[in-house]
Order: C-alpha cells, then sequence, then structure tokens
C-alpha cells in the first residue's frame, strides 16, 4: 500500500468518524492527509469508495485474525475448556480491535443505526460467515451438553458482541456510568474476565 493511500485511509477513519460522510468534502480528506485530491479517485474511485474500503480493510483484518483460529478449533472435540477458550479468544479480540480502531468501530455504529446503507455488503459478506462460525461453535457445545440447549446461539452472540460495543460506547458519551465504569477502558483483562463471568456463568448465586 502507498505511503498516500495509507494516509487517506487515516485521513477517512478521523474525518468519517467525526462528521460522518456526507458531511465530510474530499478536501477535507486531501487537506488532513496532506494528500492530492485527485488520488482519492485513482485510489478509491471518489469519495464513497475510501469509505467502503476503510470498512472492509477494519472487516477483512478481523476475518484473518479470527478465522484460522476457529477454523483449527473446530478440527478438534469440543470440550468445557476449549470452549470457554474460544470464547475467550474471540472477546480478547473485539476488545483489541475496538481499542486499536475507536474510530472505525464508531462509523460502524452508526452505519448500523442508520440500517446499513453503505456496509451491508461488507456486513453479509465478511462478518456474518464469522458470527456463523461462532453460531456453529455454540451449537456443538449445546450438543456435547456444555452449553444450555434451549439458549438461540445467534441471540447470545448479538447480545455479548453488541454489549461489548456498546460499552465502549457509553464510554464515549461520558454519561454517569463512566465513572462507575472507567476502570474497564484501561483494562481489558479484566473486561474480558467480565464478560465471560456474565454470559458463560451467569448473575445468579
Amino acid at each position: 500500500m502507498s505511503d498516500a493511500k495509507k494516509c487517506l485511509l487515516q485521513a477517512a477513519a478521523k474525518l468519517f468518524s467525526k462528521l460522518g460522510l456526507e458531511n465530510t468534502s474530499t478536501r477535507d480528506l486531501a487537506r488532513e492527509s496532506s494528500a492530492n485530491i485527485s488520488l482519492i479517485s485513482y485510489h478509491f474511485g471518489g469519495k464513497e469508495g475510501l469509505y467502503k474500503e476503510l470498512l472492509k480493510d477494519f472487516a477483512l483484518e478481523i476475518q484473518n485474525t479470527m478465522l484460522p483460529v476457529i477454523e483449527e478449533s473446530q478440527k478438534k472435540p469440543i470440550t468445557k475448556d476449549s470452549f470457554v477458550k474460544e470464547i475467550s479468544f474471540i472477546i480478547q479480540n473485539m476488545i483489541s480491535m475496538r481499542k486499536k480502531h475507536p474510530e472505525i468501530c464508531q462509523i460502524l455504529s452508526r452505519e448500523k443505526a442508520n440500517g446499513m446503507p453503505l456496509s451491508r455488503d461488507i456486513h453479509e459478506d465478511i462478518f456474518y460467515p464469522l458470527a456463523k462460525r461462532f453460531i456453529q461453535l455454540f451449537e456443538a457445545a449445546q450438543a456435547k451438553n456444555i452449553v444450555q440447549k434451549d439458549i438461540h446461539a445467534g441471540l447470545f452472540f448479538i447480545c455479548m458482541s453488541e454489549g461489548l460495543f456498546g460499552f465502549y460506547e457509553m464510554m464515549d458519551c461520558k454519561t454517569g456510568l463512566h465513572k462507575d465504569c472507567k476502570q474497564f477502558l484501561s483494562d481489558g483483562e479484566a473486561l474480558k474476565d467480565q464478560i465471560l463471568n456474565i454470559y458463560l456463568n451467569g448473575v445468579l448465586v
């Protein structure tokens, strides 16, 4: 990837998360990236193409990190320990990606709120197959009586993943809850352990 293209993607993450696609001009992107404005069309075919490639690159980074580990785990017999290990890995990866790319996560959150006008293909082609892998893992654990069979795997995944990303969104809003939970912003391991405890052990004594 050329330096100019990389700079444009970095500028896009910053400006699109702050201003949105419609309120960000190609001149804004060129100024923020210190790149020639013509390179936006050359590399991406325009502002919308830059927006989509930014999100696609993020999705592919997640896929390339998670898919090999999930595929390898599916080759082995599932046990309670291996199931917990896999869920822990998935949560840790979500936390790491949110901390590494907060601006892109904010863009995707806005996309979801608006009905995914420009990211539906990315969700269907990249994120959904990953979610299906999780569902297969969950259902395999149910078949082995590791997980309760009356829990819907897809709903579990949505609640767990959206709960995690929702935590960061609430922290960004600086509401009263921020001071109650801010310790988890700097301690990803503690956040992961809390989520594992909530979703795998439950809250009842």
